[in-house]
């Protein structure tokens, strides 16, 4: 089974710097215009499925895409939503240092696994991807998903789910993040050969749609 993986484009939080995680801000200009364009590069690419986390600016990209690409309509799920950050949603460095300079100074420290009251928690996020993992096995099992399948979430859930599919120790840190409105490549068959074809692709922001 092959994964075309996408992380929404930016919003107005992404350019302030701001913790999203469940909260629903919008894409912004540039995040359409992002998704624009990478929507022209993946037209002529047909899928067996879209997964969607159900975000707004999930759901956003994901509507941009499929009036491009060939699929079936989009399915929305909170499986793929993004880390739940607890009290630190919506906050950038300068508000998180004057409200809760502990919780920056551990952010910091390790941003990966700073403990937030009210956050999912590592482990959490880590059971998440997992449930997506399977229930892609189970799919893949029933031999009718012949085409890639194309999942839209967000940067912290794509990192969780990567280390998740590619078996990597997710107490060793981790090795990947993901851009916005990025194209991620996985492949493989959920019994060992598992390989990341294609990492954080964003050479289609750099072209003009014609």
């Amino acid at each position: 089974m092959e994964l075309w993986l996408i992380r929404h484009g930016t919003t107005r939080a992404n350019l302030e710097g701001r913790l999203q995680g469940t909260l629903p801000f919008p894409l912004g200009p540039e995040g359409r215009k992002e998704v624009t364009y990478l929507a022209e590069r993946l037209k002529a690419q047909p899928f067996s499925a879209i997964f969607s986390s159900s975000a707004l600016r999930a759901r956003q990209t994901t509507r941009l895409l499929y009036v491009r690409v060939q699929a079936p309509p989009p399915l929305f799920t909170p499986l793929l939503q993004e880390y739940h950050w607890g009290i630190a949603q919506g906050l950038n460095r300068q508000e998180m240092g004057e409200r809760y300079p502990s919780i920056l100074e551990k952010l910091e420290r390790n941003f990966h696994k700073a403990e937030i009251p009210g956050a999912e928690g590592i482990q959490m996020l880590f059971q998440r991807a997992g449930r997506f993992y399977r229930f892609l096995e189970t799919l893949e099992r029933s031999g009718r998903y012949k085409l890639p399948i194309l999942v839209v979430s967000h940067g912290r859930f794509l990192q969780a789910f990567i280390q998740c599919f590619l078996a990597y120790d997710d107490q060793q840190g981790w090795p990947f993040s993901v851009s916005p409105a990025s194209l991620t490549v996985l492949d493989g068959d959920f019994q060992g050969r598992r390989r990341l074809k294609l990492f954080n692709d964003t050479c289609h922001l750099h072209r003009q749609v014609k």
